[in-house]
C-alpha cells in the first residue's frame, strides 16, 4: 500500500483531515521538542528525547530543563554494549544514553492508546532505535509507540550492596521513562491513563519486573512479554557480589572487597570493561536484576526475590499486577544452542554427561543430589543418541525447555495463583520470511526460534525482511490482537469474532489460530517443580 493511500486509510477510519506538516513542536516539561513526519508520511517521530541523566550504577536524575526548541531526529544513541554479530545491537561506549523515542499517527486530534516497548538483548546489549524496530505496523491501528533506551550489563545492574552500586539501574531506568510519559505523553496526544508496556525477551522480562515493584503502581495498566519470563536462567541473580568479583578477574584484580570492585569498575574504560564481559560465556547476561539493600538516598526497585513476590501473591506489598499477554516460541533453545555448539563447544560435555553449562546461578543442587539430576537429565533427552544430529536435537530440547517452557509454566501458575488478573498465553508457530531467529540460525526445522515472532510487530529497518500474503495475515493478526490489548485490555473485545481465552488456554498463533495443548507438559511439569526444590531464589528449609 502506498504512502497516499496509507493516509487515505487513516483519515478514512479517524475521520480527520491527513496533515502533511514536515514538522510538529511539541512542549513538555522540559521545553519544546520538534518532531518531523516520517517518510511515508504515516507518522511524527521524535527521536533521542532524553528522559533522565544517568549516574553511574545509580538511579538517574530527572532531564534538564532546556531553552529554544529541541531537534528530536537523533537515532543513533546506545547505551554501552560489547561489540556482537547480533543484528539488532551495535557497539558503543556513551553513557549518556537514556533517551526515549516517540511516535504517533499524524492523525493528530484524537487521544491514543500508549505502548511503550523494552528491547531485548538478555540485558546486555540492545536498543531503541527505529533502525531496529520501526512501528508502523502497529501505528496503523491507531496508538501511541514508545520506544526506550535503558542501561546494560554492568553500568545497568552493577549490585555491590552499598549506595554507590545498589544494583537494577537499568530498570530504575525504565521507571525513570516511564514516569516521564506519565508526565509528557498528552502532549503528543497520549493517554497517560492507558499505558501497555511489552518487549522481548529480557524486554518482556523487565516488563514483568514491573508488576514486582510498588514503585511503579500508577505509571502503566498492561503487559505484553514475548519470550521473557522469571526463572529463566538469565533473568535474575541471587549472588550480584560474585559476578562482581568473577568479572574483576577478567580485568586483572582479584579481590571481593566492594570499595575495590566500585573504584575497578568506575575507573575502567568503558570499551575495557565490555571487551571483558564479551569473552565471558553466557556474556550478554552477566549482570542481571538483583535483590537491592535499602539506602535512605536511593529509591529502590526490587527488594524481594521474584519468587517470593509472586508467591505471596497480593498480600506482597511490592505485588503490582495488571493484565498480561505472556508467550513463547516451539523451540526457543535453537538459538541458544548455535552459541552452546559453535561458540562454546559443549557437545563433549554433553557425551561426558556434564551438565555444569546449565547456568548455575539460577540453581542450589546439593552435591549429594547431583548424580540423580544428571541422570534424569539424560534420561529425558539424551536416551540411545547415535549421532551429533540427535545430540543436538537434545541440546534443543532441554534448553527449550530449561529455559523457556518450564519457566513461563511457573510464572503462569504462580502469577493466576496470586490475582484475579488475566494472563493470555500464546505459542506463536507461524514459519514466513519474516523469521529472524530461523535465518540467523539458518535453520530448516520445522518450528520456531527465538525472536521468529518480532518482525511480525515491527520493520526490520537494519536488515529489510520481505512479505508476502501470508506474512501480512500474521503482522495484521498479532499487531491486531497487542493493539487491541492495549486499548481494551483483552487480545478479543469483541467475541462475536473469535475469542482468545485465558490461561489456563493456549492460542496458537498461525494462518489458522487455534487452542493448542502446552508445549511438552511433562517436561514442563517437571522443570517447574525442579525449580520449587532447587531455585536459588526459592527459600530453604
Amino acid at each position: 500500500m502506498g504512502t497516499f493511500c496509507q493516509a487515505f486509510v487513516f483519515a478514512a477510519i479517524f475521520g480527520v483531515a491527513f496533515s502533511f506538516e514536515n514538522t510538529q513542536t511539541v512542549h513538555t516539561a522540559e521545553g519544546k521538542i520538534e518532531g518531523s513526519l516520517s517518510d511515508n508520511g504515516i507518522y511524527y517521530e521524535y527521536l533521542g528525547i532524553r528522559y533522565g541523566v544517568p549516574v553511574k550504577f545509580r538511579a538517574p536524575l530527572p532531564p534538564p530543563k532546556f531553552s529554544g526548541v529541541y531537534k528530536a531526529d537523533n537515532r543513533n544513541i546506545l547505551c554501552p554494549q560489547f561489540p556482537t554479530h547480533d543484528p539488532l545491537a551495535a557497539p558503543s561506549d556513551n553513557e549518556d544514553c537514556l533517551v526515549l523515542n516517540v511516535y504517533v499517527p499524524s492523525f493528530l486530534n484524537t487521544t491514543f492508546p500508549v505502548m511503550v516497548f523494552l528491547h531485548g538483548g538478555d540485558f546486555g546489549v540492545g536498543s531503541s532505535s527505529s533502525t531496529f524496530y520501526g512501528p508502523e505496523y502497529l501505528l496503523s491501528h491507531g496508538v501511541i509507540v514508545v520506544t526506550v533506551n535503558y542501561r546494560l550489563n554492568v553500568y545497568g545492574f552493577l549490585n555491590l550492596g552499598i549506595k554507590e552500586a545498589p544494583g537494577n539501574a537499568g530498570l530504575k531506568d525504565i521507571r525513570a521513562a516511564l514516569r516521564w510519559i506519565k508526565k509528557n505523553i498528552a502532549n503528543f496526544n497520549g493517554d497517560p491513563d492507558n499505558v501497555t508496556v511489552f518487549g522481548q525477551g529480557s524486554g518482556g522480562l523487565a516488563a514483568i519486573y514491573l508488576t514486582l515493584t510498588d514503585s511503579t503502581k500508577g505509571l502503566f495498566n498492561k503487559i505484553i512479554s514475548e519470550s521473557g519470563t522469571p526463572f529463566t536462567p538469565h533473568s535474575f541473580d541471587p549472588n550480584p557480589l560474585s559476578t562482581a568479583s568473577n568479572l574483576a578477574k577478567s580485568l586483572g584484580v582479584k579481590t571481593k572487597k566492594v570499595k575495590k570492585l566500585l573504584e575497578l569498575y568506575t575507573d575502567s574504560p568503558i570499551n575495557k570493561v565490555e571487551e571483558a564481559i564479551g569473552k565471558q560465556m553466557n556474556a550478554k547476561s552477566y549482570f542481571l536484576p538483583s535483590v537491592e539493600d535499602v539506602f535512605d538516598d536511593e529509591e529502590p526497585f526490587l527488594t524481594d526475590t521474584p519468587y517470593n513476590i509472586l508467591s505471596a501473591g497480593t498480600e506482597h506489598k511490592s505485588f503490582n499486577p495488571v493484565p498480561i499477554i505472556i508467550g513463547i516460541n516451539t523451540v526457543e533453545g535453537l538459538t541458544s544452542t548455535l552459541d552452546y555448539y559453535t561458540i562454546t563447544s559443549q557437545m563433549d560435555r554433553i557425551k561426558n554427561e556434564d551438565y555444569t553449562a546449565l547456568d548455575q546461578r539460577c540453581l542450589i543442587i546439593p552435591d549429594g543430589e547431583k548424580e540423580e539430576f544428571r541422570n534424569t537429565i539424560k534420561e529425558t533427552y539424551f536416551t540411545n543418541i547415535t549421532s551429533d544430529e540427535a545430540l543436538v536435537g537434545g541440546i534443543i530440547n532441554l534448553n527449550t525447555d530449561f529455559s523457556f517452557v518450564g519457566p513461563m509454566s511457573l510464572f503462569s501458575e504462580l502469577y493466576t495463583n496470586g490475582t484475579d488478573q488475566p494472563i493470555f498465553e500464546y505459542i506463536f508457530s507461524y514459519i514466513g520470511n519474516r523469521n529472524l531467529g530461523r535465518l540467523l540460525t539458518n535453520s530448516s526445522l520445522p518450528a520456531t526460534a527465538n525472536r521468529d515472532e518480532l518482525f511480525y510487530v515491527f520493520e526490520l529497518e537494519r536488515m529489510p525482511l520481505p512479505m508476502d500474503e501470508n506474512d501480512a495475515r500474521i503482522v495484521t493478526f498479532m499487531t491486531m490482537m497487542w493493539t487491541n490489548f492495549a486499548k481494551f485490555g483483552s487480545p478479543t473485545p469483541d467475541p462475536s469474532n473469535g475469542e482468545w481465552l485465558p490461561y489456563p488456554h493456549h492460542l496458537e498463533i498461525n494462518l489458522e489460530p487455534q487452542y493448542v495443548a502446552p508445549l511438552t507438559p511433562d517436561r514442563a511439569y517437571f522443570w517447574r517443580h525442579f525449580y520449587y526444590k532447587y531455585g536459588a531464589d526459592i527459600p530453604k528449609e
